[in-house]
This record gives C-alpha cells, structure tokens and sequence, in this order.
C-alpha cells in the first residue's frame, strides 16, 4: 500500500503504546493488571495482547466522555466521513438501537425496511415503536432482495402519515445500494430524518465506487460495522451524524444501550482501520477494484454466475441448480470460509486490498474443483424467492400479555406469528413476531430445516412448531 502523508500527529494505538512501554503498574481493572496474571497455559499471542487491554485511565480518555486521544480519533473520524461521529464497541447494533432511540419516541410511528437485521427489529420491539414495513425490490436475475424504492417510500408516507423517521439498509448483503440522493430529497421538506444501517458500508468513501456512503449523499445519520469491511476487531463500529439529530438524546442512547467497560483494545482497532482507509491513495484503490474484478472476470471464466452490486468486494456465486448450502461445506473442507450459503447462492466477502494474481488463481481452481462435487438441486420446490407481502403495510403489535399458543407449522397458516424466526446468516428475519405467516414461510421453513440451515429461533419451531396469536371473535 502506497503511504500518504500522516494527517494526525498521533493515533490512538501509538498511544496504547507509549503506555505499554512505560512498565507501568496496574493496580486498576481489568483483573490480568496488564497481563501479569497469567500461567504457562496462555497462549503467546495472548501474553502479547494483554497490557493493551487497558481501562478508563485519566491519560486514555473515556468512551462515554471524551475529552483527550478518543475526542480526538473521533473528530479524525468525522474529519474523513465529513459528519459528526461516534466509535461503537458494541457493533452497529448498539448504532440501530441508539439512532432509533434518538429520532423516534416509544408509541410513535417509524418507516423500516422489511429486509432489515435483526437488531433493528429487537430496538423497535423494547423501544415500543410503530413499524411500517416497506418491501425491497428484488434483483431480476436472483430475486435476491435489494433496495427500497422511492415509490415505495412515498407510498407508506401517504398510507400511513405521521411517521418520526425512516430507516433503510444499504448497502444490502450482496452489495446494493439505495438511491440515497433522491430519497433523502424527498424526505428532508417533510422533516423526516434517514437513518442507514450501513453495517457493511464503512468503506465505500471513494468515487471508485458507482455509489459511496449514504452519509455523503444527505443521509441524516448512518451506522456502520467498521470491523465488517475494514481491519478493525469485531464488535468496532461507527456512528455518523449531521446537525438534525438530537445529539442530547443520541449520547444518552449510546451510554445506555454500550458497556460502561468499552474494550481498548477494539477502540485501537477502529482508529487504525480509519488510518488504514485514510492512508489508501488513489493508485491503491485503482488496484484494488482492478483485482476485484480480475477475481470476478476469472470465476465467470470458470463457468460460475456471479452477481455484483454497486459494492465490488461482494461477490455471489449463484449455484443453481447446484446446492449452495453444500457447495460452502465442500469449500470449508478445504479452508475456504464464506460470508454465507443459501440453497442457491454464495456470498463471498472479498477483502480491501489487492488481490494478487497468485491468488485468484490458486482460489478459482480450489473453488472450481470443489463446485465438482456439489449435487444438483432435486425439485426447483426447494428454491423460493424473497417472500412478496404487500408493498407497505403495518406490523401488529402484540402486548406482554396476549394469549399464544403453540400450534404445528401447518396449523399456524394464517395465524400472526407471537415470535421471530431468523436465518444466520445473514441475520435478516424470515417471519417476524406480529405478521400474518403465509403457506410459502412455512414450505421454506420445512426446507430450511430439513437441509440443516441455521436458524435462530426457538427449539420448538426446529420441532416444526411455532407460537401464534389467539384470536378473539
């Protein structure tokens, strides 16, 4: 990677280490007091981590009050995202719950993509808010789902007024990326805010891409999973705001909703993943997206059918009519870990930097040779598209003390489901607590479990049973 100028005077990780090299004695938390308690069993690499794994010293700053190196690395953030921003120890979702406690009070009404992550989903449930779900259009040659229109969104504000913001995801799993523009302009006269969960969005700051961050094209706040995209450690998040969120009310979200105990060590990791983004010069990303698409070029060469969105470093291998779930078992057996598998795709998150040719080489003919061994879908049953409710419609909610029953998948046809069942990944509810489950939930719910699909969700529905409403007449 080509080196440019250095922009800070320090980084926050030359601060750890200054303190490290100073011997300094701890008698504070955390209780290994900088890696001195130990014995032979700790591996090695633990022995080194240890005395960066440091607390709330008067000379390294306080997450929830910054004042030295953490304002600091944050105004550094802010400085490169041009907003306002806030470091995330506890992933984006701690940066869903927080934004949505920020923009929107308990009772009242918030627009939602139906294709969000589960953590938005949790926040709306205990926040007490009034979802409007607005369906994704779905990708033609995959039926993956995609992005929110702007018709749609104008449609849920005519059906149903009134609401305190709206929140979208974008960029999706597979990499595509709303109209930003356009929706934020159609939103900003009627002082409705535009909240992006950008998980998978920390990189997209340079016009190599057909589309960048929400934040630079008039989202009023945006959340991203630095740690998903960028070398920092999991968990390290982001937050970035403009002036019309409430800045009071975000603060004490995040003090309420993130440890009291933020790691130092993943707060190291975001100030050098900044750095590491910061420091990539033109060229470096001229050679990154050329390699990204050399990889993409060689895999089509292959005979894969590969779907890139507006974010070239997500790469899907549409497998059909080959079983993808069985393809990533077979590209696992021989080290090759995948972001995520579905019956007939396979995400693959290509890393931010070159990709030698050595490599893409010696990847296309380890993933070729194990496609070779991959069975063909027995019935085209077994594939289903996202599932296609109603454009914009209203989640029920459902009170502390309804009456539910347990019924067999079947049976609940019709029913409104009183819980939540999640395919992990991508994390993305298949049925969501309050909504009516459909004969096509319940078909892909059987298949999912006969292929032996990871599902959050209770052990009574991997028994094929789930809990509805009772219904009063």
């Amino acid at each position: 990677m080509t080196r440019k100028p250095k922009h800070n005077p320090f980084t926050f990780m030359e601060t750890l280490e200054q303190h490290v090299r100073e011997g300094r004695v701890s008698f504070h938390v955390p209780g290994h007091h900088n890696g001195t308690v130990r014995d032979e069993k700790l591996p090695t690499a633990f022995q080194k981590i240890m005395p960066y794994d440091l607390t709330e010293l008067g000379h390294l700053d306080d997450l929830h009050h910054a004042e030295g190196i953490i304002l600091e690395g944050e105004k550094a953030l802010g400085s490169l995202y041009q907003s306002k921003s806030k470091w995330l120890v506890n992933g984006s979702t701690a940066g869903n719950w927080s934004l949505l406690a920020a923009t929107v009070k308990r009772g009242e009404r918030v627009y939602v993509q139906r294709n969000s992550h589960k953590s938005v989903w949790n926040a709306i449930e205990w926040l007490g808010l009034e979802p409007i779900l607005l369906t994704p259009e779905l990708d033609r040659g995959s039926s993956l789902p995609t992005v929110i229109s702007l018709e749609t969104i104008q449609d849920a504000v005519l059906q149903y007024p009134g609401g305190k913001a709206l929140l979208l995801t974008s960029p999706t799993y597979y990499g595509d990326m709303a109209n930003i523009q356009q929706i934020s302009a159609y939103l900003r006269p009627l002082n409705i805010p535009l909240l992006v969960d950008e998980a998978h969005g920390a990189h997209l700051i340079h016009p190599t891409f057909p589309k960048r961050s929400a934040i630079f094209e008039g989202a009023s706040a945006v959340v991203q999973s630095a740690h998903k995209t960028l070398p920092a450690l999991t968990m390290g998040a982001w937050i970035h705001y403009k002036e019309e969120i409430d800045e009071k009310r975000l603060f004490h979200a995040l003090s309420s909703f993130q440890t009291s105990s933020p790691s130092y060590l993943i707060m190291a990791s975001l100030d050098y993943a900044r750095e590491y983004l910061e420091n990539l010069s033109n060229r470096d990303w001229t050679h990154i997206q050329t390699s990204h698409f050399s990889f993409i070029m060689e895999m089509r060469r292959a005979g894969f059918s590969i779907k890139v969105g507006d974010d070239f470093t997500k790469m899907t291998v549409l497998t059909y009519p080959k079983n993808g779930l069985i393809f990533s078992q077979h590209l696992a057996s021989i080290g090759i870990d995948v972001e995520l598998a579905a019956e007939d795709h396979v995400l693959f998150c290509l890393p931010l930097r070159e990709l030698k040719s050595q490599e893409i080489q010696h990847w296309v003919k380890l993933i070729k040779n194990a496609s070779q061994h991959v069975p063909l879908i027995v019935e085209d049953e077994t594939i289903y598209p996202y599932p296609m409710t109603e454009r914009v419609s209203l989640l029920r909610s459902i009170s502390d003390d309804a009456d539910i029953e347990r019924l067999p998948f079947e049976q609940a046809i019709g029913s409104v489901a009183a819980e939540t069942v999640i395919p992990y990944p991508p994390g993305i509810p298949w049925i969501l607590r309050g909504e009516v489950i459909t004969d096509e939930k319940i078909r892909v719910l059987n298949e999912w479990i006969s292929l032996g699909r990871n599902l959050q969700a209770s052990r009574h529905v991997m028994m094929k049973q789930i809990d509805v409403i009772v219904e009063e007449f």
